[in-house]
């Protein structure tokens, strides 16, 4: 069995959103998925779920120590929060495969791209780039993902793109 942690000491940069983007991505791929929202504000759709066998896969909402996947948002404040986090988690097991989500990512953004090119520079894993969207808020209000409620729109092609890498990880 696998597990994947969502982690960042920032709040608010999306890991409920990936937590939950994931699970359901892996679920419609169909992968065993359990979930586990150890984030204490509680706002993931999955519900706590264990699953067991050697293809099964866990979600974790919060720190963990397998395959770490870091959202983080282009900017400074973002740069240094990911650094700390990166730190902290590897300062625990150096051995941790990290991936990195750049979350309210536009291409048309000097600062956007040149973020991506300094992670890259930086030997950084991204797993893919979010954009903003609509989709997410509306997929959290209906607890459904964005590949339903706005199937082959930018933030669903995103998510897939993620859920290969994911899957490459595991």
């Amino acid at each position: 069995m696998k597990t994947i942690v969502l982690v960042n000491q920032k709040g608010g940069v999306g890991k409920t959103t990936f937590a939950d983007e994931i699970a359901w991505g892996l679920e419609r791929r169909g992968r065993e998925v359990g979930f586990i929202n150890l984030d204490p504000q509680g706002g993931a759709s999955h519900e706590q779920k264990t699953v067991e066998g050697e293809k099964a896969v866990t979600v974790v909402d919060t720190p963990g120590y397998l395959i770490a996947i870091v959202p983080v948002e282009p900017s400074q404040r973002g740069l240094r929060a990911m650094k700390r986090t990166i730190q902290l988690i590897t300062g625990v097991n150096p051995e941790l495969e990290i991936g990195l989500i750049v979350n309210r990512y536009s291409d048309k953004r000097i600062i956007d791209r040149s973020f991506t090119d300094f992670l890259t520079a930086d030997d950084l894993p991204i797993l893919g780039c979010v954009p903003t969207a609509e989709a997410f808020k509306r997929g959290a209000s209906f607890n459904r993902p964005v590949s339903e409620v706005q199937p082959g729109g930018r933030a669903a092609d995103a998510i897939e793109g993620i859920l290969d890498k994911v899957e490459a990880m595991l």
